[in-house]
C-alpha cells in the first residue's frame, strides 16, 4: 500500500490514439489496486520535458479528472525544463527549489507501462527511448520503479539491449505478459513474474450499436495497411489483398463482417499509423458491400473492447486488439507483425504456433496459406457450420 501523496503511472493515457496503449492505462490502475500498491485519494502524477522556458503554459500544472471503472482519480501534469532535465540525466544534479524536485521528493514510485511492446528497439531508438522519462528520473532521484505487465525487447542495437538491463536490473519489480524475453532476463539475473496483459483488467463499456449474431470482426491495422511506417515500410506489399480476401472469405460463409478500427485519430489521423483510414480503405475497396459493417465512430478503450467482446470470430492486427478478445473469451487469430504475437497468445492458454500468422514480408503468393490457417482455426472453434 502506498504512503505517499503521488505516484506516477508512466504512458498513462486513457484517450491515446491506440486504444490498445489506452486499454494499459485503464487496467494499470485497476492492476496496482489488485496488488494493494494504489489507494484511493492517491493523485497520479504526469512529467512532460519542454524546451521554452518563457511560455507560462509550459510552467503551470495542468489538473483533470479521471474516471476509471466508477472511482474518480485526480491526475496533475507538471513540466521539467530541458535543461533541468539534462543536469539530472547526466549530472543527477535536480534543482532543489523547483516545482518539480518538491513534488518528486512527494512519488511512492514510477510504474511504467511503455506501450506494452515499446521497451524495445522494434520501432526505433527514438521511440524506445521516448517511453523511458519518468522512468530515468525515478532512477536518478531513488524512486522505486514497478514495470508493469508488457513484452519485453527484442534489441536490435547493442547499446539498447545495455539501457534495458540497466533499467531493468534497477527496477523493483519486473511483470511480463509473455516468456519471449525470459532467457535474457535469466542472463541478466532479473527475477520477474509472469501476469496477464494489463488490459485484461479494463472491463468493456456497452454503447449503442447492434451487433449482429455470429459475426466475424476484423481489426485492420493502419500500421500495415499503409505499408509505410518508419522501419516496417515496405513490409506489407500484400496485407491490403489479404484483408479483402479474408472479408469476402467469412462473408461467403454467411456472417456479418464488422470492420474494427484500435488505433486512430478520429479528427487528425495519424500519417501510415491509422486504422480508421485503413479500415474505410478496405471498406471502399469492396466491390460488393453487403454485410460488411465499418465501425466509424470515435470509441474510448472500453466501447472498442464491448465491440470486440461481442464477435463470434476475431482477426485482428494489433496486439491489443487481439487482447480485447482473448479477455473477451472470443476465439481468434492473429495477424502478426512481431514475435510478440506469438509468446502472448502462448502466456494466456492459446496456440500461439497456429493460431498466428506472420505477415512481416507478405507476397501475393502467401495469402492462401494464410487463410487457410484461419480457417483452420475457424473450424476448430466449431464454427464451420453457422
Amino acid at each position: 500500500m502506498n504512503h505517499k501523496k503521488y505516484i506516477i503511472i508512466s504512458g498513462l493515457n486513457l484517450r491515446d490514439n491506440n486504444r490498445g496503449t489506452a486499454a494499459l492505462g485503464y487496467g494499470a490502475i485497476s492492476f496496482l489496486q489488485q496488488r494493494e500498491n494504489l489507494k484511493e485519494g492517491t493523485i497520479l502524477l504526469n512529467i512532460r520535458c519542454y524546451k521554452n522556458f518563457l511560455k507560462s503554459c509550459n510552467r503551470k500544472c495542468k489538473e483533470e479528472i479521471l474516471s476509471v471503472n466508477s472511482i474518480t482519480w485526480h491526475r496533475k501534469t507538471i513540466g521539467i525544463f530541458i535543461i533541468e532535465w539534462w543536469l539530472l540525466r547526466k549530472l543527477g544534479i535536480l534543482l532543489p527549489w523547483s516545482q518539480t524536485a518538491k513534488l518528486l521528493k512527494s512519488v511512492e514510485y514510477v510504474a511504467a507501462i511503455n506501450g506494452g511492446d515499446g521497451f524495445s528497439d522494434i520501432y526505433g531508438t527514438d521511440t524506445f527511448h521516448s517511453r523511458l522519462l519518468e522512468t530515468w528520473i525515478a532512477l536518478k532521484m531513488n524512486i522505486p520503479v514497478i514495470q508493469l505487465p508488457q513484452t519485453l525487447g527484442p534489441f536490435q542495437l547493442q547499446r539498447n539491449y545495455d539501457e534495458a538491463r540497466y533499467i531493468l536490473s534497477h527496477s523493483k519489480t519486473v511483470y511480463v505478459r509473455d516468456d519471449k524475453f525470459t532467457p535474457e532476463l535469466k542472463k541478466m539475473g532479473i527475477k520477474n513474474e509472469l501476469t496477464k496483459d494489463l488490459s485484461a483488467y479494463m472491463q468493456p463499456e456497452p454503447w449503442n450499436i447492434d451487433i449482429k449474431p455470429n459475426s466475424v470482426g476484423i481489426n485492420v491495422s493502419g500500421l500495415a495497411y499503409s505499408n509505410g511506417f518508419r522501419t516496417l515500410a515496405g513490409q506489407f506489399d500484400a496485407y491490403p489483398e489479404l484483408i479483402d480476401r479474408l472479408i469476402c472469405h467469412f462473408r461467403d460463409k454467411g456472417h456479418t463482417i464488422y470492420l474494427i478500427p484500435h488505433s486512430y485519430n478520429y479528427e487528425i489521423p495519424e500519417p501510415n499509423n491509422d486504422d480508421m483510414v485503413a479500415c474505410k480503405a478496405a471498406y471502399d475497396k469492396l466491390k460488393d458491400k453487403s454485410n460488411v459493417i465499418f465501425v466509424d465512430k470515435d470509441l474510448i478503450s472500453p466501447q472498442v473492447k464491448y465491440v470486440i467482446s461481442k464477435m463470434s470470430f476475431f482477426i485482428g492486427t494489433r496486439m491489443h486488439a487481439n487482447f480485447a478478445s482473448i479477455y473477451s473469451g472470443v476465439p481468434l487469430f492473429g495477424l502478426a507483425y512481431s514475435y510478440k504475437f506469438e509468446g502472448a497468445f502462448n502466456a494466456n492458454g492459446l496456440d500461439g504456433k497456429n493460431q498466428t500468422a506472420m505477415i512481416i514480408g507478405i507476397k501475393e503468393k502467401d495469402i492462401n496459406g494464410i487463410i487457410e490457417k484461419v480457417e483452420k482455426t475457424y473450424q476448430k472453434y466449431s464454427f464451420g457450420n453457422l
